[in-house]
């Protein structure tokens, strides 16, 4: 026990009488031995010194610093724990505020899966002529907004997918018009309505799907914590964009469309443009871009791409070698060359027009020494030209120096060449008028198609193309989605 000078002073009468408790007494006669002053006191009974006088032990400048970097450090640690707090409230209020955007998107999202049906009722009412565009809108922007309000997790789940919750709605408007086409014209076959009703039949079923997302965002606090399912709204996606680009592109359901093993790829890859395999490697483009397309590439980054459904070589940049000042090669010898070229990439069975396009075509090179020679190559069957619309067409690009192939573009409007010579070019009349008869390929059948084209309309306009063969409206396939 421990006892200050006022104390054991206080207790001096107390000592004297000898009526303190032991503890005590030990305690004030332990003092005594320590502090002059109160045995001073005890022996004399007068105080020589104020105890507030006292000065008590000097602490050490060490001892001081101490001190101070220990109230420093509470400081800091009690300033960290209000910021934290003040983090935490941001941080959880934007979150709670992220998630009631995130229910407000469901709820439209919902609703519009719901009003899909009557859309594609449209197709089969031959009393309503156009499609409303209001819900398909609707669509585009709620799926956004579902995107744009996930957390980190969906976040992550998503970009995990294959096709990220990316639904092309241009080429399902592509799918519809021509289905209603089809419809109206009395053209309407058995893979039309498995086509449409395997549609509606994802979207029902998407809809069923969701409704649990649905009634889980909306069921009070334990909302904030309910995560999407978005690997299942994956497959939704994944099923109508394989579906519309079957259908629009080859007029077939996704389940006959069969593209071709790696290797064969890489077989025809070295085969057309004698590469050997082991020189360049083979990747699968996202399926958001371009479904069944795979890109070539070599350690130099040269290389292009090539279509797995039709194994149709579509893009290609190759090395010429550096620039130089040497001769140009004569027109006939490059010509020569570039139908090399297109008889390895195309076969030697297809008829092309090798059109002249000059030196450089489209390009913007600013060095004098980069010549090439550019050429348009124009499919023809039986007499009549594949019409294609314009800077959709088949170009290719030869080293005027050494006449090596530099660059080629595939039409993407034409899956391939090689059923052009199948086409069907039997016509109801001869009468064309001022109508040219040209070759086209059809949105409405995916095969070649010959048609009557009037001259003075745009390619994209109603009534351009007559079909030959039935007097119907064809519509050209523009892969422009």
């Amino acid at each position: 026990m421990k006892l200050e000078h006022e104390v054991v002073q206080d207790l001096y009468p107390l000592y004297i009488e000898n009526d303190l408790t032991p503890s005590v007494k030990t305690a004030v006669e332990g003092h005594l031995e320590e502090c002059e002053a109160c045995k001073k006191f005890y022996e004399t009974g007068e105080k020589t010194i104020q105890i507030n006088d006292m000065v008590e032990p000097a602490v050490s400048k060490a001892l001081d610093d101490k001190i101070i970097l220990k109230m420093k450090l509470n400081r800091l640690r009690l300033i960290s724990v209000v910021l934290a707090g003040i983090l935490f409230s941001m941080v959880f209020t934007d979150y709670i505020n992220e998630r009631e955007q995130l229910f407000m998107a469901t709820d439209g999202y919902y609703d519009v899966l719901g009003q899909m049906d009557r859309v594609i009722d449209v197709v089969k009412n031959k009393d309503q002529i156009n499609f409303d565009s209001y819900e398909m809108n609707r669509f585009f922007e709620y799926n956004n907004k579902l995107t744009d309000h996930m957390n980190f997790i969906e976040e992550y789940n998503k970009n995990s997918t294959e096709f990220f919750l990316i639904l092309n709605t241009q080429r399902l408007n592509a799918m519809l018009e021509v289905m209603k086409t089809r419809f109206n014209q009395g053209r309407w076959s058995e893979t039309d309505e498995t086509a449409y009703q395997a549609l509606k039949e994802y979207l029902q079923s998407h809809r069923q799907d969701f409704r649990e997302d649905y009634e889980k965002t909306h069921h009070g606090y334990s909302s904030y914590l309910h995560i999407l399912d978005v690997k299942e709204m994956d497959k939704f996606y994944e099923n109508v964009n394989l579906l519309t680009y079957s259908y629009t592109r080859f007029h077939k359901m996704a389940d006959q469309v069969e593209p071709l093993k790696e290797p064969e790829l890489k077989s025809r890859i070295s085969d057309s443009l004698e590469i050997e395999q082991d020189e360049f490697e083979l990747e699968k483009v996202s399926p958001v871009n371009d479904i069944y397309v795979y890109r070539f590439e070599n350690k130099n980054g040269y290389g292009g791409e090539i279509d797995a459904v039709t194994g149709q070589i579509t893009e290609y940049f190759g090395d010429t070698g550096p620039l130089t000042d040497g001769p140009i090669m004569n027109q006939e010898e490059a010509e020569k060359k570039a139908r090399l070229y297109l008889e390895k990439i195309y076969g030697k069975d297809i008829n092309l027009e090798l059109v002249s396009l000059g030196f450089n075509f489209n390009s913007s090179a600013n060095d004098s020494r980069y010549k090439v020679y550019s050429f348009k190559a124009v499919p023809k069957v039986q007499g009549y030209t594949l019409y294609t619309p314009f800077e959709t067409e088949t170009i290719l690009n030869l080293n005027a120096r050494n006449g090596e192939l530099e660059s080629f573009h595939h039409n993407p409007d034409v899956p391939s060449f090689e059923q052009l010579d199948a086409v069907n070019l039997q016509a109801s009349s001869d009468k064309t008028g001022d109508k040219k008869a040209v070759v086209i390929y059809s949105a409405l059948t995916g095969n070649f198609e010959l048609v009557y084209m009037e001259p003075d309309l745009q390619y994209f306009d109603e009534g351009k193309f007559i079909s030959a063969k039935t007097g119907l409206e064809e519509k050209i396939y523009l892969d422009h989605f």
